[in-house]
């Protein structure tokens, strides 16, 4: 059976994507998720690489409930079990996590499955494994991602002429840079560390989303 890409027309509405990972947040995270959701992010994913499963599941069920209330997409990283439990909208998985096949046969053809890609051959396979939207980067050198060199602005070129799937731009990018993006084809951005470890969230997360409507 073939994913359903209805839910395709939710995602391409998205512009700016907010990763919440408790280790890098100024604030209690579930304030940090109404922060930017009332800044405007369209999705947020739930990011926490070292939290046991009941501890993930808990704080996962809560930002559903939020989520849910905001219309706001929510997505759960890496582990797809628990995003089928709590009914999130969708998952995100890196180069080593598990396959596209088999998150889509855990979490169900009606549900949003992002993938990290790097290169345009990452980029290419996770389309034609049905991807429903590619992670494009670390666009720039990020604290978060050292283990992972830049990819630069011509990967996120080459993304814009080859792949129809929506795609979102992620690596160190501020305010600063974040025009460099848009001018190179990103069109939707994934924020971590520039929106959760800013003094004002809510203030900085309007910011970013204003700038993606200039």
């Amino acid at each position: 059976m073939e994913p359903d890409k209805s839910i395709h027309k939710n995602f391409s509405d998205v512009r700016l994507y907010v990763i919440i990972s408790s280790c890098l947040t100024k604030k209690p995270i579930l304030e940090t998720l109404q922060d930017v959701i009332k800044g405007g992010a369209d999705a947020v994913q739930l990011r926490e690489k070292t939290l046991s499963d009941s501890d993930f599941i808990k704080l996962a069920g809560e930002f559903r409930k939020i989520t849910a209330q905001s219309k706001t997409i929510f997505i759960i990283n890496d582990r797809a079990e628990i995003a089928k439990m709590v009914d999130a909208d969708g998952l995100h998985i890196g180069q080593s996590d598990l396959d596209i096949k088999t998150a889509r046969k855990i979490i169900g053809n009606k549900k949003i499955i992002g993938v990290s890609t790097h290169t345009i051959e990452q980029a290419r396979k996770a389309r034609d494994e049905g991807a429903d939207y590619i992670g494009v980067g670390p666009i720039f050198s990020t604290a978060t991602k050292k283990h992972e060199p830049p990819v630069g602005l011509e990967y996120l070129r080459q993304v814009r002429k080859e792949i129809s799937i929506p795609f979102v731009a992620i690596g160190a990018i501020n305010l600063k840079n974040i025009q460099e993006v848009i001018d190179a084809g990103g069109t939707r951005v994934a924020m971590c560390s520039s929106i959760i470890g800013s003094d004002t969230i809510m203030e900085t997360t309007q910011a970013f989303k204003t700038r993606l409507f200039l």
